[in-house]
């Protein structure tokens, strides 16, 4: 097989500028370790999906499944050009050779890391900011050759030393930004070995990953474990500060009926006096209107950790039908809760605690931070509904099953634009397991009446949830390459297999 790795950056959710998450998501089964901080998941270089930017001081790592004598790949990338970065190979953490981008805006190919011995640089440059496709072919050796493509034109060749320890091959990828204030931002990377008879050259189109969620089931046997509207998942650094005697609410559109039955706040502060209420409103043109639904008092909270504040009465949610869903608290608390997203999508109002919640909304005021709130929800019908969440919710939003041979298939989108070729498709999942023994998965393809495990026909998942990969290099049904027509009519899944 020559294809080894699949990235678009697109399954780690919407934009994203708080580090602690983006890490926590860059290297749950996919990439293997992070450095420095100001990871960020932006906005595509491409056109769909999203990116992923670095900061200044700041790499990404993954580990290879084997040693690789040479390997070839691309990426799509735009830099602001102060400071060098670009792609190392690393031996074991030990850097072999490095491509980078230079402030100039030329291309270097070099000994060690992104400051090691230039061997060759090109003649061509790009401008700050703008965006390209950067291909390449290195072998490792004293003597390895090496070759650059830009928007697939060859800008650079040539041979020299392309080791930094005595073994003559590599075995981790690393996206890496130098010092200083540089920004690059990454897209669309593929690697493959030289094995096979596919993939196992430059492709020289400047491709794009497409990643695509479930929209509805195919042939479904697992269970559904829990459920949620909104995210459980903060992608900000900031927090909403409450006063005294806040009542806080933001606004949530179900997309499938359901029932509420808890509403799930993230704290951004530890403390055990503060008390809690949850509020369910309707929407009054735009603004919260009358109460649904509130619980019981909840006291205390824990900075990071999820605090679930049940309702006395359930409530039944329409699909499309906006609804708000909040809280109220007694004291002030700043920092208070943890912010959903950049959005100012929150409103606020005065509401004395201890007279309970207001029947109908008082006057609230707008432009607030948007705090994670969501809600805990049951009557869920769809398995897919579960597993198309991005990113993924885990614990609180997961579909399960321990019957070997079980098999859960879902329906995709799809693609938006019709591709010159299609070269492979990568099944991702994210997957935990939670009972006791040994347990292995695979992760399905069915095209026509062929259901295929791809690449991996058996995978074994952590006790905590980490994106599992199969590959499928050709269309299983026929054996020969994805045609659009059968990828759109596809279904993937995943099983159980022990």
């Amino acid at each position: 097989m020559a294809l080894i790795f699949l990235e678009g950056f697109d399954k780690f959710g919407g934009l994203n500028s708080s580090d602690a998450s983006v890490v926590a998501l860059l290297t749950a089964g996919e990439w293997t370790s992070s450095a420095g901080s100001i990871h960020q998941i932006v906005a595509p270089l491409s056109s769909t999906g999203f990116s992923l930017q670095l900061g200044a001081s700041t790499s990404i790592t993954k580990t290879l499944s084997t040693n690789y004598s040479r390997l070839i790949g691309g990426i799509r990338f735009s830099s602001t050009l102060t400071n060098n970065g670009g792609i190392t190979f690393l031996d074991a953490g030990t850097a072999q050779a490095s491509i980078t981008i230079n402030t100039t805006g030329a291309f270097s190919v070099r000994t060690g890391g992104v400051t090691g011995t230039a061997l060759g640089t090109s003649s061509v440059t790009v401008t700050a900011g703008t965006t390209h496709y950067l291909e390449w072919d290195i072998a490792f050796s004293n003597s390895g050759s090496y070759q650059l493509w830009l928007d697939g034109v060859s800008i650079l060749s040539g041979s020299g030393d392309t080791t930094g320890t005595a073994n003559s091959f590599a075995n981790q990828l690393q996206l890496i930004q130098g010092s200083g204030t540089n920004t690059l931002i990454y897209d669309d990377l593929y690697l493959f070995d030289t094995t096979g008879t596919t993939n196992n050259a430059v492709l020289n189109t400047s491709p794009r990953i497409e990643t695509q969620f479930p929209v509805s089931d195919g042939t479904v046997q697992f269970a559904i474990g829990a459920s949620i509207v909104g995210s459980s998942t903060s992608r900000t650094a900031s927090n909403y500060n409450a006063s005294a005697n806040n009542l806080y609410l933001r606004q949530i559109t179900p997309t499938v009926n359901c029932t509420v039955n808890s509403i799930g706040v993230l704290p951004g502060k530890t403390d055990a006096a503060v008390q809690l209420r949850p509020v369910l409103y309707a929407d009054s043109s735009g603004t919260p209107g009358t109460l649904l639904s509130a619980g019981s008092t909840v006291v205390g909270m824990t900075s990071g950790v999820i605090q679930t504040l049940p309702l006395t009465t359930p409530q039944s949610l329409v699909a499309g039908t906006r609804y708000w869903f909040g809280l109220q608290n007694d004291i002030a608390i700043n920092p208070g809760y943890t912010a959903q997203d950049g959005l100012a999508a929150g409103r606020f109002a005065v509401a004395t605690f201890a007279s309970g919640a207001p029947g109908t909304a008082p006057a609230t005021t707008g432009g607030q931070v948007t705090a994670v709130i969501f809600g805990v929800v049951s009557g869920i019908t769809a398995n897919s509904y579960e597993v198309q969440q991005s990113p993924p919710q885990g614990q609180y939003s997961y579909v399960y099953d321990a019957t070997v041979g079980h098999e859960d298939l879902y329906n995709f989108p799809a693609l938006t634009s019709v591709p010159s070729a299609i070269y492979a498709v990568a099944v991702k999942g994210s997957v935990a397991k939670s009972d006791a023994g040994a347990k292995t998965v695979s992760l399905r393809m069915k095209s026509g009446s062929a259901d295929s495990a791809g690449s991996a026909a058996s995978l074994t998942p952590g006790t905590s949830y980490g994106w599992l990969t199969s590959l499928f290099l050709a269309d299983p049904n026929t054996s020969a390459a994805w045609t659009l027509a059968a990828l759109n009519a596809a279904q993937s899944g995943l099983k159980i297999e022990t």
